[in-house]
């Protein structure tokens, strides 16, 4: 049989005052931490000044606004301004026209001996996808060295509507099928690209400033196709050749590029040619747009 231990009334007492005691102490204790934290972190996020017998308390919020005191004790509010160097003025995505010049004197769709390779600009576009960027201070923050990598994506849309393109070991030419009426005829080209800019931000808040980019974009083809959608016998059909058809394997473009903030418009004018030398036509790549950063 077990036996029940029944304390008497004035040790229960001492119990309860004991057990209220150490509640008491463990809320002044959990006070005391709260204050010290306050504490600490008031004196992280605060600047003393003595200035002339008198202390200045400059407390920090938190965001990007400053006090500067001068020498006569005034206190003046400044915000801080983004840097350059976190902004984007290559890395984005940007949409634009595309197409060549088929003579000396910037002739689109004037060249009688290739009737073939006339572009119908309403559907002859380009996409870059530039997704990384490196800026270096050459100036302060107003000049920069802006390079970077991205995909250019170019479509060149022909009017002929039975001619396309082919191509042997020596030239490419065109190719007629007559028993074909092309509803789409494009030449789709790849390139990875590499920009050499120099920047010019001349405001004061980099964010909202105008900004100016001049230089060269290298390029180099990694995929190139003929693309055809048609009907025959009642059926739609699509072909897809692909092929190098002796395009340069690099293009270097003279390139400017001017906008405002996360906006650019940019033109590029190709300085090679769009085909290998004495492989093809001597057309001149041309490009346009606007583009807008991540």
């Amino acid at each position: 049989m077990k036996e029940s231990i029944v304390l008497p009334l004035t040790k229960r007492k001492n119990m309860k005052n004991i057990i209220l005691t150490a509640f008491s102490l463990a809320f002044l204790m959990s006070n005391i931490l709260a204050q010290e934290t306050q504490k600490t972190e008031e004196k992280r996020d605060t600047t003393r000044i003595s200035l002339r017998g008198t202390e200045i308390v400059i407390y920090s919020s938190g965001d990007n606004n400053k006090v500067v005191i001068d020498e006569n004790g005034e206190a003046t509010k400044v915000q801080k301004t983004k840097a350059p160097k976190d902004l984007n003025y290559w890395e984005g995505i940007g949409f634009g026209i595309n197409g060549y010049f088929t003579d000396n004197n910037f002739g689109i769709n004037n060249d009688p001996a290739n009737i073939e390779m006339e572009l119908n600009y309403g559907r002859s576009f380009m996409i870059n996808l530039n997704f990384a960027e490196f800026n270096a201070k050459l100036i302060g923050e107003k000049f920069l060295f802006t390079t970077g990598l991205g995909f250019r994506f170019n479509r060149y849309a022909f009017k002929n509507t039975t001619t396309t393109l082919s191509y042997n070991d020596t030239e490419v030419f065109p190719m007629v099928d007559s028993l074909k009426s092309f509803d789409k005829n494009y030449l789709n080209a790849t390139y990875l690209s590499v920009p050499l800019f120099l920047t010019l931000v001349p405001g004061k808040d980099a964010e909202k400033s105008f900004h100016m980019s001049l230089g060269a974009i290298v390029n180099y083809r990694i995929g190139s196709r003929i693309k055809q959608k048609y009907v025959f016998s009642d059926q739609k059909l699509k072909d897809i050749s692909r092929g190098h058809y002796h395009l340069n394997p690099f293009l270097v473009d003279a390139s400017v590029r001017i906008g405002v903030g996360d906006f650019t418009a940019f033109a590029n004018y190709s300085l090679t040619t769009m085909f290998e030398k004495n492989k093809g036509p001597q057309y001149y790549p041309f490009s346009a747009g606007v583009s807008l950063s991540f």
